[in-house]
């Protein structure tokens, strides 16, 4: 069979979907935008798990080639997440990791095991819960509940109860309760990237990542002191704290401005190089 293609000579692919419907008195066209910013962004993370966790196993390759849509549509007495892939293929690999996931962390028996990876990488990562938690605390009525399913494909298909959430709060109890934390001395470059001044609040960026780490500091600094180093690259030697192997916040001993040098600061005057 011969592949569709567009003018351009791209190959052209059905794009699937795959809804999350939250359905019940609690959702009758009327659930916060908060939540819904929330949802979503617990529903993006989740799916990107399952992909990163498909390419580790070698079950999927090309992932930076899968592209992922969520859309909110609304229906009466629903709130609907439709989660469009770009692949028809990819819909039946995680959708069926999906429903997998929920089926295991609610101990159910999986009538259509459309699993693909090993699931217990997701159902005991803390991370992985905590999202589903957020996913499923929109249900605030007894009535409520979540469907899980592909249009496309009648096996894909879970129900999630309100009752069900006492379920899943015991499981993020208990892998909470199992954390592993670790402290030890260690120096950082990096930057103060945010400031919450009414919370006295830090966030850190390590040098070469993109991602904040609440720290504090063990001799609080003045304000001025702060706005001095604000965005400023700085050597810190702290106390790191580790959880489940995970940089988790930092706690400052001491701190120093360390400016990067350009070429400029290599030129003496008289145009020589100086390597002092």
């Amino acid at each position: 069979m011969e592949k569709e293609t567009d003018l351009d000579r791209n190959v052209l692919v059905r794009a699937e979907e795959l809804e999350i419907i939250y359905e019940g008195p609690s959702f009758e066209g009327r659930m916060e935008v908060p939540h819904l910013i929330s949802q979503l962004k617990s529903t993006e993370f989740l799916i990107n798990q399952i992909i990163t966790e498909l390419y580790k196993e070698k079950k999927l390759s090309n992932p930076q080639e899968i592209k992922l849509y969520l859309k909110l549509k609304r229906g009466s007495f629903q709130e609907i997440i439709s989660i469009i892939f770009n692949h028809p293929l990819t819909i039946a690999i995680v959708g069926g990791c999906i429903v997998a996931m929920f089926e295991r962390i609610l101990n159910r028996k999986s009538k259509n095991d459309l699993n693909s990876i090993k699931i217990e990488n997701l159902t005991q990562n803390i991370n992985v819960v905590n999202e589903i938690n957020q996913i499923i605390s929109p249900l605030q009525n007894e009535k409520d509940k979540i469907i899980i399913f592909s249009p496309s494909n009648n096996k894909i298909r879970t129900e999630v109860s309100f009752n069900d959430k006492t379920i899943i709060k015991k499981v993020l109890k208990r892998l909470q309760e199992e954390i592993i934390l670790e402290v030890m001395e260690e120096e950082f470059f990096g930057y103060i990237s945010m400031v919450n001044i009414d919370r006295t609040s830090f966030g850190f960026t390590l040098e070469g990542s993109n991602k904040h780490i609440p720290i504090s500091f063990i001799d609080k600094p003045k304000l001025t002191e702060i706005k001095e180093i604000l965005g400023e690259r700085v050597k810190i030697k702290a106390n790191a704290t580790y959880r489940n192997k995970e940089l988790a916040k930092i706690e400052v001993k001491k701190y120093e401005l360390k400016k990067r040098k350009n070429i400029k600061d290599y030129i003496k005057e008289d145009g020589t190089t100086n390597t002092s």
